[in-house]
């Protein structure tokens, strides 16, 4: 009997990837990813919502969408209120970010 694959493994990281492949890069490259990546390299490893969303040149609706998959697969956590939302890379978020610059 199989379970559900750890949150924490390679596995859900290759299938994460996999679902990702269908969000189309913005003509700047943003993807998925690239929000990881930009949070792994932010100060304390986290920036607001507002700057990330500049910093990664994805369209309103693709960061949106990002954002939240993100956040249901313990990436990132968001804090704060709307208008000054924080994004902070988890543990989990930050290995994340290594294994898809590689």
């Amino acid at each position: 009997m199989t379970g559900p694959p750890k949150t924490d493994s390679y596995t859900a990281y290759l299938e994460t990837k996999q679902r990702n492949k269908q969000i189309r890069p913005t003509t700047a490259g943003g993807t998925t990813f690239s929000l990881l990546r930009i949070l792994a390299g932010a100060s304390d490893k986290q920036m607001s919502v507002t700057n990330l969303m500049a910093a990664s040149s994805m369209a309103f609706g693709e960061f949106a969408e990002a954002l939240k998959s993100l956040g249901e697969l313990g990436y990132l956590t968001l804090s704060g209120s709307p208008s000054n939302e924080v994004a902070t890379l988890t543990r989990l978020g930050e290995e994340i970010a290594n294994l898809s610059s590689k």
